[in-house]
């Protein structure tokens, strides 16, 4: 049987690229981490890394023995945190990856209910664009992430776990210039800036039927006014004091349209709605810290689904695009 103790060697070695560098991380002396190197070497029969002045870079063997390496330890901090909740003594830690619209919607109460209900629990959120993440999360930076996953090409190296889909529309300030309109059309919102994060093409494609619908396929296509941002707190604190509009999902803004901050435009676009997926990494065990934070997530989806519907249907008869 191989020492985990060996493999733990073994991953820090690969992840460092040096026997320097990975020896003072381990806190261990470096002919220590030599010796335990080559006991897996032996072991296994195989050479797992290649020596040379700059460095070391791995074997095929090498390769084959980092993958189940990285199983086997993900399965024993899943077990070692599963021992401590039967315990009643769950600690730990959770970094979690979100797009910026399903991380204004439904982080911020699962957050909330997550750390009354775990509070030893450490939870590290990083906002950043859809396309992004799936490569930080490659890299381990993160547990799993939510996003909307529209354009990724994801089915090789992760697994989705799909959300409610949530009927997206615009929003702005209660007397924008919009609501003086005898008839509102959709393409009239073109005449305004739309603040947004970068869209996936699925929302692009949508939008160009949507503003634009005069020009043809074939044809080049129409200029949207628009600015490009990524904090949902800066897009809505700019959106109640100017022209602008902006996308919203119920859950984004639910506070804002009680208390009048913010206006829905009242119109229900067919196709325009969420595609947010919990996404974790393809053979990784999830910790049970992890699993549950998912499973609030959709508890909390589930509520907001349910508290959206009468609002949705006040949007009016749905728009074919």
């Amino acid at each position: 049987m191989i020492n985990s103790r060996l493999l733990k060697n073994a991953l820090c070695l690969a992840e460092h690229g040096n026997f320097a560098r990975a020896a003072y991380a381990l806190n261990i002396s470096q002919p220590s981490l030599s010796r335990n190197i080559q006991a897996l070497e032996t072991t296994l029969g195989e050479k797992l890394f290649n020596r040379s002045h700059r460095g070391i870079t791995t074997t095929h063997a090498g390769k084959i023995m980092l993958k189940h390496a990285h199983l086997i330890s993900a399965s024993s901090e899943s077990m070692q945190e599963e021992i401590k909740r039967y315990q009643g003594i769950l600690q730990g830690s959770i970094s979690i990856g979100a797009g910026s619209y399903v991380g204004s919607a439904l982080l911020p109460q699962a957050i909330v209910d997550f750390s009354q209900k775990y509070p030893e629990i450490e939870l590290s959120i990083s906002i950043d664009t859809w396309y992004e993440l799936p490569a930080r999360l490659m890299e381990k930076e993160f547990d799993f992430l939510v996003i909307d996953s529209s354009d990724l090409e994801l089915a090789q190296n992760f697994e989705l776990i799909p959300l409610d889909q949530h009927q997206a529309f615009f929003i702005c300030r209660p007397d924008h210039p919009l609501f003086n309109k005898t008839k509102l059309l959709a393409s009239d919102l073109a005449e305004f800036p739309l603040m947004m994060p970068v869209l996936p093409q699925r929302l692009q494609s949508l939008f160009q039927k949507l503003f634009f619908p005069e020009i043809q396929p074939t044809a080049a296509p129409g200029v949207l006014k628009h600015i490009i941002c990524n904090d949902q707190a800066l897009i809505k604190s700019t959106v109640q004091n100017s022209n602008n509009i902006a996308i919203a999902s119920y859950g984004m803004v639910a506070t804002e349209l009680k208390t009048g901050l913010l206006k829905a435009i009242p119109l229900k676009i067919a196709g325009f709605v969420s595609n947010f997926n919990i996404i974790r990494r393809k053979g990784i065990a999830s910790s049970p810290s992890a699993r549950s934070f998912i499973q609030v997530l959709h508890e909390i989806d589930t509520q907001q689904s349910l508290a959206e519907a009468p609002h949705i249907a006040s949007l009016g008869a749905e728009i074919l695009v």
